[in-house]
This record gives structure tokens, C-alpha cells and sequence, in this order.
């Protein structure tokens, strides 16, 4: 069955390069208006002009994440550009391999506001905007497996993404009154450059195709019963970090 996001309208963050162009890529060929969101203006005009033959339509926001007071300001320009907004999908993050004894302050905040704080302001932003539209809604956040198993080196990265399951949940619980879902999405190892390709089972490394695939249904009307998940698409990773 194909998935249908026609009259969609999809805010990405970190949809400039990697995950978050596959998932647009995905998202636009599904019939979705995206606006792409990063802190690199060029590199987002560059991803929306590779991204305009996908279908849809694209346009791109140059925004810092971290900054609370921006996220009402990014999800006011998609309202406007778009007409309304349906779907929030917080997929930009950092992540630190440093042993715990050794990670600095700078790097522990940094990982803790992209990729736990800015999720939260965001998806409030997202929320009023779409019980202001009273259609409900859907916002995705891109966990990890790391959001569920633990790891020594990598311990900012964990905190935060055991945070964004947490945070997913209990905004599911929040915002069910007004038919918004939210879920998290938790890859594995996820194979580079592979927006085209689907993992040929669970003994192999996960795609940016499987992610995007499943972040398309979740953005979906077939996914109206499903909130408060965290999915696992971890492929072969469960081989080497064991639960």
C-alpha cells in the first residue's frame, strides 16, 4: 500500500544533509510540502534545489535549534508559507564519542539542548499551531538505539535520547486531547548515503530508506492510532551493543 501525504505539511530540522534529506526526500515523493531547517543557510538552499524534483514542495529555514526563542519563529514561517502545518519531525543532533571521565561541559550542554531542548520547544510550538488548526497532527522524534541501551562513551548521547523517548511519551499523554500523536523513531548504526535502499534484513545495517519509510507512515493518516511509540530499527546493531 503507497502512503499518501498529499496536503501535508512537514517541518524537518536537520534536512540539509544525511537522515533528515532522506527523510524529506521520502516525505516529497509522497506528495508532502517540506521546509527544511538548519543552521547552515547554503547548505539548506543547496539540499532544497537537489530536493525540488522530488515532488511537493520544498522551502528551507536558516534557524538555531538551541535558541528557544527561534522555534516559534520557525514554525510561524512554515504556518505562512504553507498554509498550516500537520507534521514536526526533530531529527537534527550531535553526538559525542568521548569517554565520561574526559566529556567537557561544552559538550554535554550541546548535546543535551540539540538534542533533547530544542525537540521540546519545537514540538510545543508545533502543538499550538495545530490545536489552533483543531486537525490534529503528528510529530516524530529521531531517537536512537542509544536511546534505549545504554553506553560508556557515550553517555551526553544517551542522556538525551533516553530523554527524547521519555519526552515523546509523555507529549503523546499531553497532546492525545487534541488528536496530535508523538512518537520516536530509534535507529541503530544507519548506513551512509543509502536514501534509495532497504536493509535486507535484521542481520544487516539499518538505511536511511528504512528510516525514511517508516517516518513517511508515521506522518501518515494510516498512522492515526499509533502515538506514545519508540520504535527499534536497530538491524545488526543489537549484534555489537548488546541490551
Amino acid at each position: 500500500m503507497s502512503i499518501d501525504l498529499k496536503d501535508k505539511r512537514v517541518v524537518i530540522t536537520g534536512g540539509s544533509q544525511g537522515l533528515g534529506f532522506a527523510i524529506a526526500a521520502a516525505l516529497l515523493g509522497d506528495g508532502a510540502d517540506v521546509m527544511l531547517v538548519g543552521r547552515n543557510a547554503d547548505k539548506l538552499a543547496d539540499a532544497a534545489q537537489r530536493l525540488g524534483a522530488a515532488g511537493g514542495r520544498v522551502i528551507h529555514h536558516a534557524a538555531d535549534i538551541c535558541d528557544a526563542n527561534r522555534a516559534s519563529e520557525i514554525i510561524e514561517r512554515a504556518v505562512a508559507e504553507f498554509g498550516g502545518l500537520d507534521v514536526l519531525i526533530n531529527n537534527a543532533g550531535v553526538f559525542v564519542w568521548k569517554k565520561a571521565l574526559d566529556l567537557a561541559a561544552e559538550d554535554f550542554d550541546r548535546t543535551i539542548s540539540t538534542n533533547l531542548a530544542a525537540p521540546f520547544y519545537l514540538s510545543q510550538a508545533a502543538a499550538r499551531a495545530m490545536v489552533g488548526q483543531g486537525r490534529g497532527g503528528s510529530i516524530i522524534n529521531i531517537s536512537s538505539i542509544h536511546g534505549k541501551t545504554p553506553d560508556a562513551n557515550v553517555v551526553a548521547h544517551c542522556a538525551s535520547k533516553h530523554g527524547l523517548i521519555g519526552l515523546s511519551k509523555s507529549l503523546a499523554n499531553a497532546l492525545r486531547e487534541h488528536d496530535i500523536r508523538v512518537n520516536a523513531v530509534c535507529p541503530g548504526a544507519i548506513e551512509a548515503n543509502s536514501p534509495d535502499r532497504y536493509a535486507g534484513g535484521p542481520n544487516e545495517k539499518t538505511t536511511q530508506g528504512d528510516i525514511a519509510r517508516i517516518v513517511s507512515y508515521l506522518s501518515s493518516d494510516m498512522s492515526r492510532s499509533v502515538t506514545g511509540a519508540a520504535i527499534d530499527v536497530h538491524g545488526n546493531t543489537h549484534t555489537v551493543i548488546q541490551a
